[in-house]
């Protein structure tokens, strides 16, 4: 599926869904994990109207709001909520007039007659409040570990089996940094070193499913952290012929050995020098090397460090491609050793890696979470974990949808998309700017304009 292709498919469902997004959601909603965590609310023996399943589902349908507020967030989940009380109660009274009327048809019994009056607990018959109160206190007892089973399952797409490359479920990597809110609570963890007056931030690390464009995997950390560290649970879980596309920042000897102890894989550039010792030539541009042990990095400890080999075999393939400024020299470095797979397969397969770029944008565009909004360190990972699940369950309609998809993915996706959100927007070094800034469409627009003249001039 092509970025662009994506982006329209996500604007289209924007669209279709602002009325109500529980159909849309309700197949992907793991309800029966939900029901493992409720014993809590059972308990106690109330009839909440915020349980944590519904607690959870509105915490997933303002995730797609362009308004996150708890107030749109009520508003939304009570335009849901009520619409099918509403509906419980019609069906009930049916119900009732029914047994009324077979009463009515039978010889009367003697006793005192019976009385058809409504079960339903006051909660399905009263309007919700519009006061948040008991919301924001929802979200707050709801489980973290819940939370992050929904997202697992969220990310579990039984349509991303066909999506393969040599029999490897590829995976794309990358970091991203978020802008967080000013409060104490975060500012202890998520400072900025050096820049103690500025605004916190967290660095996310994402593995996004090449294919279907789901976020199967995230870390957030602090912004003095390295994406090397936050990556490592992450490659522990991957599994046996995995593939994993990164940049040169994972050029690292920890780092192969580790997906190497995984028996998955790993392609990425080479723009650093590199000691290698060729064990066999496969062709005049690909070769079997052997790499040694480095210097051992800061968040490795010794004992792990010590259990890695001194060796690795790698496959090392160099090749030229065209630039504006003439042809440019690149080398990758690879754990696929099987000669079967061709060495030009793998070139294009690393290639499709800048999606990465394009689908990391997407999620913060779309999900809108540039900037957290919450205010303490517990509710701001709740929030994005919420974000990121609202994203994947998206990204399911899309998988079932695009071949059904009636538009041509041609023209300025993006910024249909970015219409959707805030004027402006940062970048990834937190630099604010216009979506309509002429520095970025200035050029191509005068291009257009020119050429469309030139046209009407041929015609003429």
């Amino acid at each position: 599926m092509t970025p662009n292709l994506s982006l329209e498919l996500s604007i289209c469902f924007q669209e279709s869904i602002k009325e109500d997004l529980l159909p849309a959601f309700s197949e992907y909603i793991p309800y029966d994990l939900i029901c493992d965590h409720i014993t809590a609310d059972s308990k106690s023996g109330r009839d909440r109207v915020f349980t944590r399943g519904n607690t959870l589902l509105a915490m997933l349908l303002s995730a797609i709001q362009e308004d996150k507020s708890l107030q749109q967030g009520v508003n939304v989940f009570k335009h849901v909520f009520e619409g099918r009380c509403r509906q419980i109660c019609q069906n009930e009274e049916a119900e009732l007039e029914r047994q009324r009327n077979q009463s009515n048809e039978v010889a009367a019994r003697p006793g005192r007659p019976r009385k058809y009056k409504s079960k339903l607990p006051k909660t399905k018959k009263q309007e919700i409040s519009n006061n948040t109160a008991a919301y924001s206190n929802a979200r707050k007892k709801i489980d973290k570990e819940l939370l992050f089973k929904v997202f697992e399952h969220s990310a579990c797409f039984p349509e991303s089996d066909r999506e393969c490359w040599s029999g490897m479920k590829t995976y794309i990597s990358d970091g991203t940094y978020l802008q967080l809110q000013d409060t104490d609570d975060i500012k202890t963890e998520y400072y900025v070193e050096g820049m103690e007056s500025s605004y916190p931030q967290a660095l996310l690390q994402v593995f996004i499913r090449q294919g279907t464009g789901s976020v199967s995997r995230f870390a957030l950390g602090t912004r003095h952290e390295s994406e090397l560290k936050l990556v490592i649970p992450m490659i522990k879980q991957m599994e046996e012929s995995d593939l994993l596309l990164a940049d040169d920042l994972y050029n690292s000897y920890y780092h192969f050995a580790l997906i190497i102890s995984q028996k998955s894989h790993i392609i990425v550039p080479g723009k650093r020098d590199r000691k290698y010792t060729v064990i066999k030539e496969l062709s005049d541009n690909d070769q079997i090397v052997e790499i040694s042990k480095t210097r051992r990095p800061d968040y490795i400890d010794m004992e792990e460090w010590e259990s890695i080999p001194e060796e690795l075999l790698l496959r090392r393939i160099s090749y030229t491609y065209p630039t504006a400024k003439g042809m440019q020299e690149c080398v990758l470095y690879t754990t696929i050793l099987d000669e079967r797979i061709k060495t030009v397969d793998i070139i294009l397969k690393y290639s499709t890696r800048w999606e990465i770029e394009i689908s990391i944008r997407e999620v913060k565009t779309l999900m809108d979470i540039n900037v957290l909004r919450s205010k303490s360190r517990d509710m701001m990972s709740k929030e994005l974990t919420v974000a990121l699940t609202a994203y994947n369950m998206i990204r399911r309609v899309i998988a079932q949808s695009a071949g059904v998809a009636g538009f041509s993915p041609q023209g300025n996706i993006f910024q249909k998309c970015a219409s959707t959100g805030r004027p402006i927007l940062m970048d990834k070094k937190e630099s604010v700017f216009h979506k309509c800034s002429t520095g970025r469409y200035g050029k191509t627009a005068q291009t257009n304009k020119q050429s469309s003249y030139s046209c009407k001039k041929w015609k003429a």
